[in-house]
């Protein structure tokens, strides 16, 4: 029976082994995190079901100046963004701008906050969010609705 137990340990042993030499160290050639903090798509829905109104983004860079086009996350770092919602004023009636659901498009491993889960109201100045990157750098941007 000590043979046995001493077999079970050692094989026991070895499986282990095996396993730790199968780690390897983290490969940085593959490792990415994203700089980006920028929102590259923002909706609002007055409900879950309902139809979507895509905003109008603005990047302004850190002298004020508005970017256009394609541009580098160097070049709009320190600035900040605008999201605007123009609403039909036919559907004044239907859609309450005090009570809207937003959704943001962000890269896999940038934070918005606050969250945007919930409803929201974007009347009057709106809301200020902040999206923070994979590498810790941060934007805000004012979110705003208005019927026209």
């Amino acid at each position: 029976m000590k043979i046995i137990n001493k077999i079970g340990i050692i094989t026991l042993f070895a499986f282990i082994a095996i396993t730790m030499w199968g780690c390897a160290d983290v490969n940085e050639e593959y490792v990415f995190v994203h700089d980006s903090n920028t929102i590259s798509q923002m909706i609002c829905k007055a409900s879950h079901n309902a139809g979507e109104f895509r905003g109008q983004i603005t990047e302004f860079d850190k002298d004020g100046e508005i970017v256009e086009g394609s541009f580098t996350q160097e070049r709009i770092e320190g600035g900040y963004g605008l999201i605007l919602f123009e609403i039909p004023k036919t559907l004044e009636n239907d859609i309450d701008l005090t009570s809207v659901y937003l959704l943001g498009t962000v890269t896999y491993d940038a934070i918005i906050t606050p969250s945007l889960t919930g409803r929201h109201d974007i009347t009057g100045d709106g809301m200020i969010i902040t999206v923070k990157s994979g590498v810790n750098t941060t934007r805000q941007y004012r979110v705003r609705g208005y019927y026209e």
